[in-house]
């Protein structure tokens, strides 16, 4: 079965040396949470992939690295690096809730509660919501 790890590394696989080092230089010059460019000069693909994982989890690599794909005119590829990681997840939470019904314990929704707030101006890093069926109140204030 396919890992956010593994869709990731297919994706860069398929970039050219130059199109690797722009996606690598992305990486670094994000505005929020940039990657050292020491960590990456000398990465190669698998490293970088892991880079990603251990900088940012497994769940935010994705998007960081659908993002740098577009950022560097690679439309395409971000369109199914995308699919692809909805795929995966979407396969992780059938499978944990396979092995919750066959333990015999109930399937169980969690709610979330997150409270954000910016003072004087400041930037916000906020969840994002997408690609799902929500049920229930969602607020935004």
């Amino acid at each position: 079965m396919p890992t956010t790890k593994t869709v990731i590394l297919d994706a860069l696989e398929d970039l050219l040396d130059a199109e690797f080092k722009d996606f690598k230089w992305h990486l670094c010059n994000q505005e929020n949470n940039p990657v050292s460019r020491g960590k990456l000069e000398k990465a190669n693909c698998c490293d970088v992939v892991d880079i990603l994982v251990q900088h940012y989890s497994a769940s935010d690599a994705g998007k960081i690295a659908v993002r740098a794909l577009r950022n560097i005119k690679q439309n395409e590829l971000a369109i199914q690096l995308k699919g692809k990681l909805q795929e995966v997840s979407s396969s992780v939470s059938e499978e944990a809730s396979e092995e919750a019904s066959s333990a015999g314990v109930p399937a169980k929704a969690s709610g979330v509660s997150v409270s954000i707030n910016a003072t004087d101006g400041g930037k916000v890093k906020a969840p994002v919501l997408q690609g799902g069926t929500f049920n229930g109140p969602i607020t935004f204030n």
